[in-house]
């Protein structure tokens, strides 16, 4: 059998994917960051695809879907309910090939006609987990109940689906009014650090999304961050749209940390002392 170190970068996406159960629309935007992440030539560095970069990169991962699918490694199910379920349709032969060919199913929508979800059939699930989401050596590292209140928060916010740091759902305070130049910075340096340690490390990544109507989001890098934490339209800390503003999201490195102590700490108490 392939193992995961001789597997494609699509073929990886997809099989995290299948591992948690995810929708097939939005893989195609996920295909990218994963890219970007591997260091892909040709991958925007500091910003999401747009829509027809999505649909240029369709073939490629229609083709790595259905090899994974006759290797018996994924499956295509349609969702019948707000989450996945056992009894969900599964798709095969000409309607797999159908689903898998049509690039508007790999987008994302915010209100699609059918879902799709990618899974793993039984088994496939022990053999591939823990090498598409390993553990990692943490020798040094402080326990959860080492860690600051502040810190603690920042890594719940990235393990969270939304991970939103500012806006109106966001876990942060907003830029107080009446604040200028040295006070607003210090102010937000201030905001800023439990997350800036992180991002240094390579664990977090900090995005902003401008609209809730798409999944367009730039990326935000080290350097940048007081500078787009100070901007109030940015922010969007007084607006009202869902996942409008800066959000925070696990690499794979940050993830594999996570999965070392932390996120099973948090787990089992699910409150902040």
């Amino acid at each position: 059998m392939q193992s995961w170190d001789e597997s494609t970068t699509a073929e990886r996406t997809l099989l995290r994917a299948a591992l948690w159960e995810q929708r097939l629309a939005g893989t195609a935007q996920r295909y990218g960051t994963e890219l970007r992440w591997a260091g892909a030539a040709g991958v925007p560095a500091l910003r999401s695809l747009t829509v027809a970069e999505q649909r240029a990169l369709v073939p490629e991962l229609a083709a790595a879907a259905l090899g994974l699918a006759e290797r018996g490694l994924l499956t295509v199910r349609v969702r019948k309910g707000v989450g996945a379920g056992p009894s969900d349709p599964l798709l095969d032969g000409a309607e797999l090939r159908a689903v898998l060919a049509d690039p508007g199913n790999w987008l994302w929508q915010a209100s699609p006609y059918r879902e799709f979800d990618l899974r793993t059939p039984e088994g496939v699930a022990d053999l591939w987990y823990p090498v598409a989401f390993p553990v990692a050596e943490v020798d040094g590292l402080p326990s959860w109940d080492g860690l600051p209140r502040d810190r603690q928060e920042v890594l719940v916010c990235a393990a969270e689906s939304s991970g939103l740091l500012t806006g109106p759902f966001g876990i942060w305070e907003g830029l107080p009014g009446g604040l200028d130049g040295a006070d607003r910075e210090a102010w937000v340096e201030g905001q800023l650090a439990p997350l800036v340690p992180f991002v240094r490390e390579g664990w977090i990544e900090v995005r902003h999304f401008a609209a809730e109507s798409e999944d367009a989001f730039t990326v935000v890098p080290l350097e940048g961050l007081r500078a787009a934490f100070a901007d109030p339209v940015l922010r969007h800390d007084g607006g009202s749209d869902w996942g409008v503003g800066f959000t925070c999201v696990f690499t794979h490195a940050g993830l594999a940390v996570w999965r070392a102590g932390w996120g099973a700490a948090w787990g089992s108490r699910l409150a902040f002392d």
